[in-house]
């Protein structure tokens, strides 16, 4: 059977957060597929349909496995679209992602995002980005991946094939307080 011959080969997302509270996130996931299963959808709207109905179901099933929370209360990403593109061959179709949720914030304090999920072994290597707002501060992380901060805002976690995960992340971050400037302020 086709779909028993797509391999994922690659994994990235992309987070952004909001002061408002509104963590998205676009993830993208990179297969081989040698029989074209996924190319041969383009061909057929019902199918492609079925499938991409199929693909959204799934990762929100993933997605309501995991417990998020921000600065302790948890919250409910969902994934909101899907869609299927080509890396310039049929053999290289790459789905993506829509994923939203949202939390209560501390404006110029600090604040937490936690995400709990099954342990185990990477099956592809990944990368995630993190860009918070202008201003903020990374203060602490904790994850069984390798990451780094850039300028104090930006932040990647990668992984490798085979590389082991205990099931738990934490980012410590601080927002610029936005309040309201008062009659007569500079």
């Amino acid at each position: 059977m086709a779909e028993e011959s797509i391999k994922p080969v690659h994994g990235h997302s992309f987070f952004t957060l909001d002061y408002s509270g509104r963590f998205a996130q676009i993830l993208v996931f990179d297969y081989y597929d040698p029989e074209r299963y996924y190319y041969g959808l383009l061909h057929d709207e019902e199918r492609y349909r079925s499938a991409m109905n199929g693909l959204l179901a799934s990762m929100n099933e993933l997605l309501g496995e995991e417990e998020v929370k921000v600065n302790g209360e948890v919250v409910h990403p969902e994934a909101l679209t899907v869609n299927l593109d080509f890396r310039g061959e049929a053999e290289k179709p790459a789905i993506t992602f829509y994923i939203e949720f949202e939390g209560s914030l501390n404006p110029g304090g600090e604040n937490i995002y936690e995400c709990r999920y099954e342990p185990g072994a990477v099956e592809y290597d990944y990368e995630s980005y993190w860009f918070f707002p202008s201003g903020s501060r990374i203060l602490e992380v904790v994850t069984d991946t390798d990451y780094e901060v850039y300028g104090e805002r930006f932040l990647v976690f990668w992984a490798r094939r085979g590389d082991r995960y205990g099931g738990y992340e934490m980012i410590r971050f601080r927002l610029p307080f936005l309040g309201r400037r008062g009659p007569g302020s500079p």
